[in-house]
Formats: C-alpha cells, structure tokens, sequence
C-alpha cells in the first residue's frame, strides 16, 4: 500500500475499498492538477481503475445530477466508494477509437459540417440541370448590405424578366406592374406598347426606394413579391448606373431547377464514398454528387477544398478571418498535411491517435479530469515529446490528467506514479505503488534487454514492393520503420501479398478492434464449439432433450429467454433506462437447463467463471480446446476468464486474442506480420512477448512488426527501414 499523502491545497480524488473487476479493494487518493500515470502489467487492473471505476462514476453523477439515473440501481461493474468531490471526467476511448473505415479526416474533426454551414450562406451552387452556377441570398445576407448603404440613397428595385414580348408580359400588366426598363430605357407600358420581341434585357420596375428607416417595411414587402413573381430574383440599381445581383430564390436563375444549399449525397454510393477500400466510380471517394463537387465557395470548388491539406484549410479559414489557433495545434501535432477526404482505413495508427488527441484538447475547456488510455500509441519519439508539452499546456489551464500508459521516458515526466500488479487477471489488481515523481525515481522501472541474432551469420528474405527492393531476416525478428508518406496498415497488405508471391504464408492479424464487443470470450476463441460437440453427448443433457442448438450464444434455444442473450436486462427509469445483472442466467447469457448441466464435478455456470489457466487443466484432455488454451498461455492472457466480454478487454488483450484466433487456424504460416504488437504491454510483458516470438522463430517464423515504441529497435534483430 502507498504511504497517505497529505493534502497541500491542489485536490485530491480519494477512492476506498476499490474492488472493480480484478482490483483489490485498495484505498487511492490521486493527486489533481497533476500528470498522473497509472502503470503495470497488461490485465492488472489499470483499465478497471481509470475507466471502469473513475470515468464511470463521472458518468453516474452526471446521469444523477440529470435526474436519468435510478439512485436505488447500483452500476453492476463500478466498485468502489468515493470520498472526494468528482470533477467533470472526460474518458478518451481505449487503445485507438474505431471509426467506421470510410469516414474521412474531415467528418471525424467534424470540419464538413462546418464548411456545409459556410456553404449554404456563401455558396455558389452548380445547377444540377443546366450546370450554372448560382448564388442564392438570406435576408440577414440583404440586411447587412442595406445597413451599408448611405441614408438618403436612392435606387431602383428591378426584376429581370426572360419575357421577351408584349403577349408575355400580359399577365404583369393585368397585376398592374406598368413600368419597365427595356435596352436601357424606362417605359410605362399602360402608355405605349411593344412591338414585336425586344432584343435587350427587360426589367420590371417594382419599386423606387430612398434609404430610409421607414422604407424598411416597403422593402421587405417588395422581397416577398419578388419570389412571388419572379422566382426571387432582384437588381438593385442605383442612380450611378451600379448595381447588385440578389437571389433570394433556391432555383435556377437561368432554368429554374430547384437547387441543391446543402451536401447532397452521392446516388451511387449512399455516401459512403468507397466499396471494398475502392472509391466510387461517380464521386472518387468524396461522398456527393458531382454537381455540389462542381459548386464553389470562397472561388474554390467543393472538390478541390475536400482535397485539401488541413493546413491549407485551416489557412483558408485564417483568410476568412477565423482563429489560427486550430491550425497552429495540427501542425504542431504533425496532422497538417492530412487532406480532408482521406478515410480512415488509409491512416496510420499513429495518425488516427493524433485525430483523437486534436479533437479531445480543440477546445479550452478548464477544470476537467481528463482520463487518456496509452496517448502515445502509434507515436514516433518527436511525438511522444510534443504530447507530453500538449498534456502540460492542458494541466496549466487548470485541469488534471490521469493517463494510463507504459512508456518509460513518460513516466519518468509524471508528477505522480500509480503502480497495479504485480501479475494479470486474479494475480494482478494490487496496487503495488502510489507516489510522487521524487519518490519514483529513487526506483524507476527499468529497460529489459533483449537477446539478438546475429544478422551476418544467418538468411534472408528478400521481395519486391512495387519499384522497392527490400529484404528482412528469416526466422528472426524484424522491426519495420516506414516514412510519414506511408499508409501504414495498406502498406502492410501489400508487403502481405509481395511475400506470398515470392510462395510464402503470411499471417497478418485484424487491423482494427471487433465491434463484437458483447461476445464472450468462450465463444469468440472457438472453445464453446469445441466443448458443445462433447456437452451434447452427456447422458444428462440427452435426458434433458437438449440438442446442439441449445449449446448456442445465437440461437433462439440456447440463450437466456429473460435477457435473449444479453447477460443484462434494462430496468426502465423514467425517460432513460439503467441495466441490471440478468438474475436468471447471472450475466452468462444461456438458458437455465444448459447452465445447470454438472460436467467433470462442476455446474456449466461454475465453469463459465474459470480462468483460461483454470480451464487447461479442467480440458486438457479435448485436443482442440487444449491447443487453443496453450496458445492463450504462451501469449499470457491465460487469466482472462471464460465468460468475460470482448467489450471487457484492453487493446493489447483484444491483438493478442485475434492474433490466437488466427494462430488455430487450419492454415500453417511462415511470416508473422504484427501491427503495433507493443499495445496495452509494460516492459515486462514486453520481454514475455519476446520470449514468444523468439519462440516462434526458432520453429521456422519470420516476424516482421510495425511498431515506434522506443524499445523497438533493441527488441528486434534486424531493422527494415523504407
């Protein structure tokens, strides 16, 4: 336990008997105001304590304060009781945020919805018809205009006409609209007539106004006739002969098609933008219809502003008389050079965590504790440096910090060190150390180091990425660096099918997170498939009539008739609802015949509860289960249990339980490409996870992996630099 530190007027968060998950019911008072960086091995209880303890009660009080939240339902999942004031939390979403993979740079920092606002004041809008521009006018827009206009001023207030002959203009002349300019000259047609079709442009005289107060009423009257009787199209001339071109229509001044003022869409492709990562034949990725691509703002088309940079962007705003504030934080972030239209899937993680980052820290807001999940993720070292001055330039505005993280330089920066562990799962959730900076550098945590090979005594592998030459080390470790200009999970691909070509088997595990987050993990890992095909078999199942089909988490037989499947069930509560533990299958999600079957001396309930650890020695005598599990024991995450969510898991858990999913597979691999594989582990995991990949060499496996992590390049044996 850590010594009590004694207030010295900065604040402080005090939480006791926190027993969230795997936590173990310790007492916390965390500092305010302060860089506060929570540290330990993967599974030791570091996400349980800042997010699923700390940012959840924020949330309860909000949900409290709001009157949404019943005060009698406890949150099942929040543990621990809270002794201090709370401040206003903002959680940043763990490892990196999934975004949908076609949305793009400028719809995630919300500047499409900004530039459509800009649009539809100042556009100039492409008819979809004829494909003449038009700018089409607000009131306010007249208004503004009129205030400039010296008192005492007098000008005409016309109406062009495309009537070109006496016939035409009969039905004005019957409304009583008599007076004309036509080629130049003011005509009163109840006096003389046209003869034939005029060449010249017509144009009906509504009214003669002075600027005046009391004309303001007669003008806005003329307004509503103009769209009455001329689809809103207005000329004010003056006496010197200048003149003003107003549209207060959405048509078409030269045909009369109805006009699109805001972002219409693409018909093609519903918007998306893309099919298969391949851009819309129509829209070439940008989402709408080419006649609002082909509309102009500020002199530009629509097209080429979604191709710009952020820092031209933010730098046309600046023209416009806007902040520079915004671009000066993306090019201090290193994000000016993104171009709005690029989607997600083509960013690299390094650059998706600095959105996230842009988007927590654009606006100034004070007094806020700010919960951040491994910010340097994705992060070469000239980021991580800029992050940490960003994190400083926050806790001078009066806010706190509580970021959990791994990196050793940060830690070393942090006013205060918060230490789980000391293992995973049921081993883990102590805390082990909670003290000041000077306290922690009496005894930092330290750099393994990692045994290499040697690359002049052993083979290579070389291929061919497009015009690249390259080659890495076979049956070693190999650290790939790439340039800013790279797509780094594409690139990856690529290196993926440049390998197989050359005849090899490669293995290139899920990019992103699953958004399958209520599946367990039993089910996810394939263990639930395998064991059925036995649990049909028991004598008290076939007893039971219990088909495969009730050994399901998706069919309508096996789950939970009370939750259908969920584990929980909502309690409504006034205007929101509040969700409970499912009291009949008590959050497993199946029904009560199957979770009450007695297998090897244990209820299926009981089991569901095991460790991956526990359930080895419980199956290891069912070959498919028993592989799985080692696999699960080799990467050490063999305490996590059973029946635990996927939604439950870290970051780095989640890439070592798709990386198992992949490694079961019937398929036998060569190469191993990693993406950021050092997500979510502290240095001690770091030598575990070395430990598992030399392994994986030394039967014949090549790694490559994707990483900026400062211990990359000791970890790795060779360093592929392109």
């Amino acid at each position: 336990m850590a010594k009590k530190l004694e207030s010295k007027g900065q604040g402080y968060l005090e939480l006791r008997e926190v027993t969230t998950h795997n936590l173990k019911g310790f007492d916390l008072k965390i500092p305010l105001h302060q860089l506060v960086v929570i540290t330990g091995p993967s599974g030791s209880g570091k996400s349980s304590l800042a997010f699923d303890t700390i940012a959840k009660l924020a949330k309860r009080k909000m949900d409290l304060l709001e009157n949404y939240a019943n005060p009698l339902i406890e949150d099942i999942k929040v543990q621990a009781r809270l002794m201090s004031p709370l401040p206003p939390v903002i959680a940043l979403a763990q490892g990196v945020r999934y975004w949908y993979p076609y949305k793009t740079v400028g719809e995630i920092l919300g500047l499409l919805s900004f530039l459509e606002a800009f649009f539809s004041e100042e556009g100039e809008f492409c008819c979809p018809q004829c494909g003449v521009h038009n700018q089409v006018h607000s009131l306010s827009q007249f208004m503004k205009w009129l205030e400039e206009i010296p008192q005492g001023e007098k000008f005409y207030f016309l109406l062009p006409l495309r009537e070109r002959s006496m016939k035409a203009l009969s039905y004005f002349l019957s409304q009583g609209f008599t007076r004309y300019i036509i080629e130049g000259k003011e005509i009163d047609l109840s006096e003389e007539s046209l003869k034939g079709e005029v060449r010249g442009n017509i144009y009906l005289v509504l009214d003669r106004v002075i600027k005046e107060e009391k004309a303001l009423s007669r003008l806005l009257e003329n307004i509503r006739l103009a769209k009455a009787l001329n689809r809103g199209q207005v000329i004010i001339r003056f006496l010197s002969g200048a003149e003003k071109f107003f549209n207060f229509s959405k048509n078409c001044q030269h045909c009369g098609h109805s006009l699109y003022t805001y972002f219409k869409k693409c018909s093609s492709c519903k918007g998306q933008g893309y099919r298969e990562r391949e851009p819309c034949e129509s829209c070439g990725g940008l989402k709408l219809e080419n006649f609002i691509l082909e509309s102009k703002l500020w002199e530009r088309s629509i097209r080429e502003i979604l191709h710009l940079s952020l820092r031209d962007f933010f730098g046309l705003l600046n023209h416009k008389g806007l902040s520079r504030d915004l671009q000066e934080k993306a090019e201090w972030l290193g994000i000016g050079h993104l171009r709005l239209c690029k989607p997600v899937f083509q960013l690299s993680l390094g650059e998706r965590k600095l959105l996230e980052i842009f988007l927590l820290f654009s606006s100034d807001l004070q007094g806020v504790l700010y919960v951040l999940d491994e910010p340097t993720l994705g992060l070469d070292k000239e980021g991580r440096k800029r992050l940490l001055e960003l994190l400083r330039e926050i806790l001078a505005k009066g806010n706190s910090l509580l970021v959990v993280e791994h990196d050793l330089n940060f830690l070393w920066e942090a006013d205060f060190v918060i230490e789980l562990g000391p293992g995973a799962g049921e081993r883990g959730g102590y805390l082990l150390r909670a003290c000041s900076k000077e306290e922690y550098r009496k005894d930092p945590l330290k750099a393994p180091t990692f045994a290499k090979k040697d690359p002049k005594s052993e083979k290579w592998v070389e291929f061919k990425i497009g015009d690249r030459e390259a080659k890495v080390l076979k049956d070693a470790i190999n650290l790939l660096q790439l340039g800013s200009n790279y797509e780094e999970y594409a690139f990856l691909r690529e290196m993926a099918l440049a390998l197989e070509n050359r005849g090899f088997k490669v293995l290139l595990p899920e990019e992103v997170y699953t958004t399958k987050k209520e599946r367990f993990l039993v089910d996810y890992l394939g263990l639930w498939e395998a064991w059925r095909e036995v649990l049909c078999e028991l004598p008290s199942a076939k007893a039971k009539g219990l088909s495969k089909a009730h050994f399901s988490f998706h069919t309508k037989e096996g789950v939970c008739p009370e939750c259908k499947g969920k584990g929980f069930k909502k309690m409504p509560w006034e205007e929101l609802t509040s969700y409970a533990l499912c009291e009949s299958c008590l959050g497993k999600g199946l029904n009560y015949e199957v979770l009450n079957l007695n297998y090897r001396g244990y209820r299926l309930s009981e089991i569901l509860d095991f460790s991956l650890e526990e359930a080895l020695n419980l199956f290891s005598q069912i070959p498919r289960i028993r592989e799985i599990l080692l696999w699960a024991k080799d990467l050490k995450v063999d305490y996590l249990k059973l029946s635990q969510r996927l939604g439950e898991l870290s970051g780095g858990e989640i890439l070592r339980i798709n990386l198992i999913r992949k490694l079961i597979g019937k398929e036998k691999f060569q190469i191993c490409l990693l993406y950021y594989p050092f997500q979510g582990l502290s240095v001690k995991d770091l030598t575990e996870l070395h430990q598992f990949l030399r392994k994986l060499s030394q039967i014949s496996w090549t790694i490559i992996m994707r990483e900026t992590h400062p211990l990359a390049e000791e970890f790795a044996d060779y360093t592929l630099l392109l």
